[in-house]
């Protein structure tokens, strides 16, 4: 009778560890736009989008969806902040006269995606972010 239960508790075990791996492949948010922003030579109109992203590590891939479609698959880093998020959001900042979208977050994670290349070879100013931070 114990062989048989500590063999019935160890598949249980097995299928909830499987599970969860499944479950880490891929993770979700979503994400509202205040103003038109552009990603990777791609303009969102204000509104309510999906975002997924896809990877091992830091480096991941974003996909923005609006319905059932994909708008715009995108790199990004996954990084580390010191304080949880306090909302959902997203940062921007101006290039050659557009909002491009640097930043997403989402409320009560500990991490934000960096979207695209991040080097910092041309220096660009700020603009207003879609935060309630």
């Amino acid at each position: 009778m114990r062989v048989s239960r500590n063999i019935f508790s160890l598949g249980a075990a097995s299928l909830l560890l499987a599970g969860g791996a499944v479950a880490a492949g891929a993770s979700k948010g979503t994400l509202h736009l205040f103003e038109n922003v552009t990603v990777q030579g791609k303009q969102l109109a204000p509104g309510d989008y999906k975002v997924e992203w896809n990877g091992e590590g830091p480096n991941v891939q974003l996909s923005i969806e609006q319905g059932k479609q994909t708008v715009v698959s995108v790199p990004a880093r996954v990084t580390p902040v010191n304080e949880k998020n306090p909302s959902d959001g997203y940062a921007s900042k101006k290039e050659g006269g557009e909002n491009v979208l640097s930043e997403v977050f989402f409320h009560g994670k500990s991490y934000e995606l960096e979207i695209g290349n991040q080097s910092a070879a041309a220096p660009s100013q700020p603009a207003t972010n879609g935060s309630n931070r």
